[in-house]
């Protein structure tokens, strides 16, 4: 009987530690584990740690005292429980290492040399800065890239799944931040920030256990044979894909990637929830979001409809596209360019923002 109960015990905390990490990493969404279990485990990592902990030592306790395992399948025992909280905290944010601090830039001239003209390419703009330029497939590994401009840190963020550039002033209200990939919900990025111990949803930009909101910059979408004419003066964020684990890890998303832009196929991840057909769910929109109202244009409308203006809630917008089919969406009574999600998949937004408008 003393076996028995013990085989139990131990095999108990083995699936609790088990579904820990499933649930802070990707086969948790692939199951369609509830956001809100992840959200509340990181918050409370401490306890639920610290009582597996316990039930480990309690796990030792009852083997000495009933003469169970031996020394060598208890170590085992410890080591495992131990390697589902690096897995659980720390994974992914060693797979994905952020550049929020040491990202490199180059020059147009050197950039162009590892570049293709058709790589899709992320402009920033920011007064007393040089324009910053962030090809998509260099943004797949870090998912952050960080640079000063002046006395403040600017970070620019990128979810592979959501295929969603955003940018945005690394201090938030709570000082300064260490931003690091915890996981993704709903196909979209889940960020950490482990100075401040909130997380944040990348789509939403808003901490999750505070009431505080990052302030989002502006980016623009092109291709780099149009970037490198408009902004020869450029500085180019290149990732130097210098890690085994680099290679690993594009190997691993290579296919699942081309089932997320494939228009025929469905989203990687069964969270979403897919009843808004006005669209088809993988067009890449241009999304606009004022923290009331929000709206999906689609590409095409766009490109089609330069100086068309429209109400969104008190807000009064313009859409600008050149003839390279560059798309801002402006202010229309300031001039100024406003933050959009440049490229998201439609059926992501709609999950996110289900009250959007559509122009199409």
């Amino acid at each position: 009987m003393k076996k028995i109960i013990f085989n139990v015990y131990a095999a108990i905390l083995a699936a609790i530690a088990i579904f820990c990490a499933i649930l802070m990493t990707e086969p948790g969404q692939t199951l369609n584990v509830p956001r809100d279990w992840l959200l509340n485990y990181y918050d409370n990592a401490a306890l639920y740690m610290g009582i597996q902990i316990i039930a480990l030592l309690g796990l030792w306790a009852l083997s000495l005292i009933w003469k169970q395992w031996n020394w060598k399948l208890m170590g085992l025992a410890s080591i495992g429980v131990f390697a589902t909280f690096f897995i659980q905290m720390f994974m992914m944010q060693t797979v994905f290492p952020t550049q929020q601090q040491g990202a490199q830039f180059f020059s147009v001239q050197e950039a162009d040399s590892v570049i293709t003209d058709e790589t899709i390419m992320y402009a920033v703009e920011i007064e007393g800065d040089s324009v910053r330029l962030f090809p998509r497939e260099h943004l797949q590994i870090p998912h952050i890239a960080g640079w000063d401009v002046g006395d403040k840190e600017v970070i620019m963020t990128f979810c592979g799944l959501s295929n969603l550039p955003m940018v945005i002033e690394s201090d938030y209200g709570l000082g300064e931040s260490d931003i690091n990939v915890l996981s993704q919900t709903h196909n979209n990025l889940l960020f950490k920030d482990n100075n401040n111990g909130t997380a944040i949803q990348q789509i939403t930009m808003q901490s999750e256990f505070t009431e505080h909101t990052p302030t989002v910059i502006p980016n623009t979408m092109m291709d780099w044979g149009t970037a490198k004419k408009m902004y020869p003066d450029a500085q180019v964020f290149i990732y130097p894909f210098d890690r085994i684990v680099d290679d690993l890890a594009l190997m691993a998303f290579d296919e699942p990637l081309k089932k997320q832009f494939n228009p025929e196929e469905g989203f990687i991840f069964p969270t979403l929830d897919l009843t808004d057909d006005r669209m088809n769910h993988k067009v890449m929109i241009y999304g606009y979001d004022n923290g009331t109202e929000a709206v999906a244009i689609h590409p095409d409308f766009a490109k089609a409809n330069n100086g068309y203006k429209f109400e969104l809630g008190a807000d009064q917008l313009e859409i600008r596209a050149d003839e390279n089919g560059v798309v801002r969406l402006l202010n229309a009574e300031t001039g100024k360019q406003v933050p959009t999600h440049n490229g998201i998949f439609f059926g992501i937004w709609s999950h996110w923002f289900a009250h959007t408008e559509v122009l199409q």
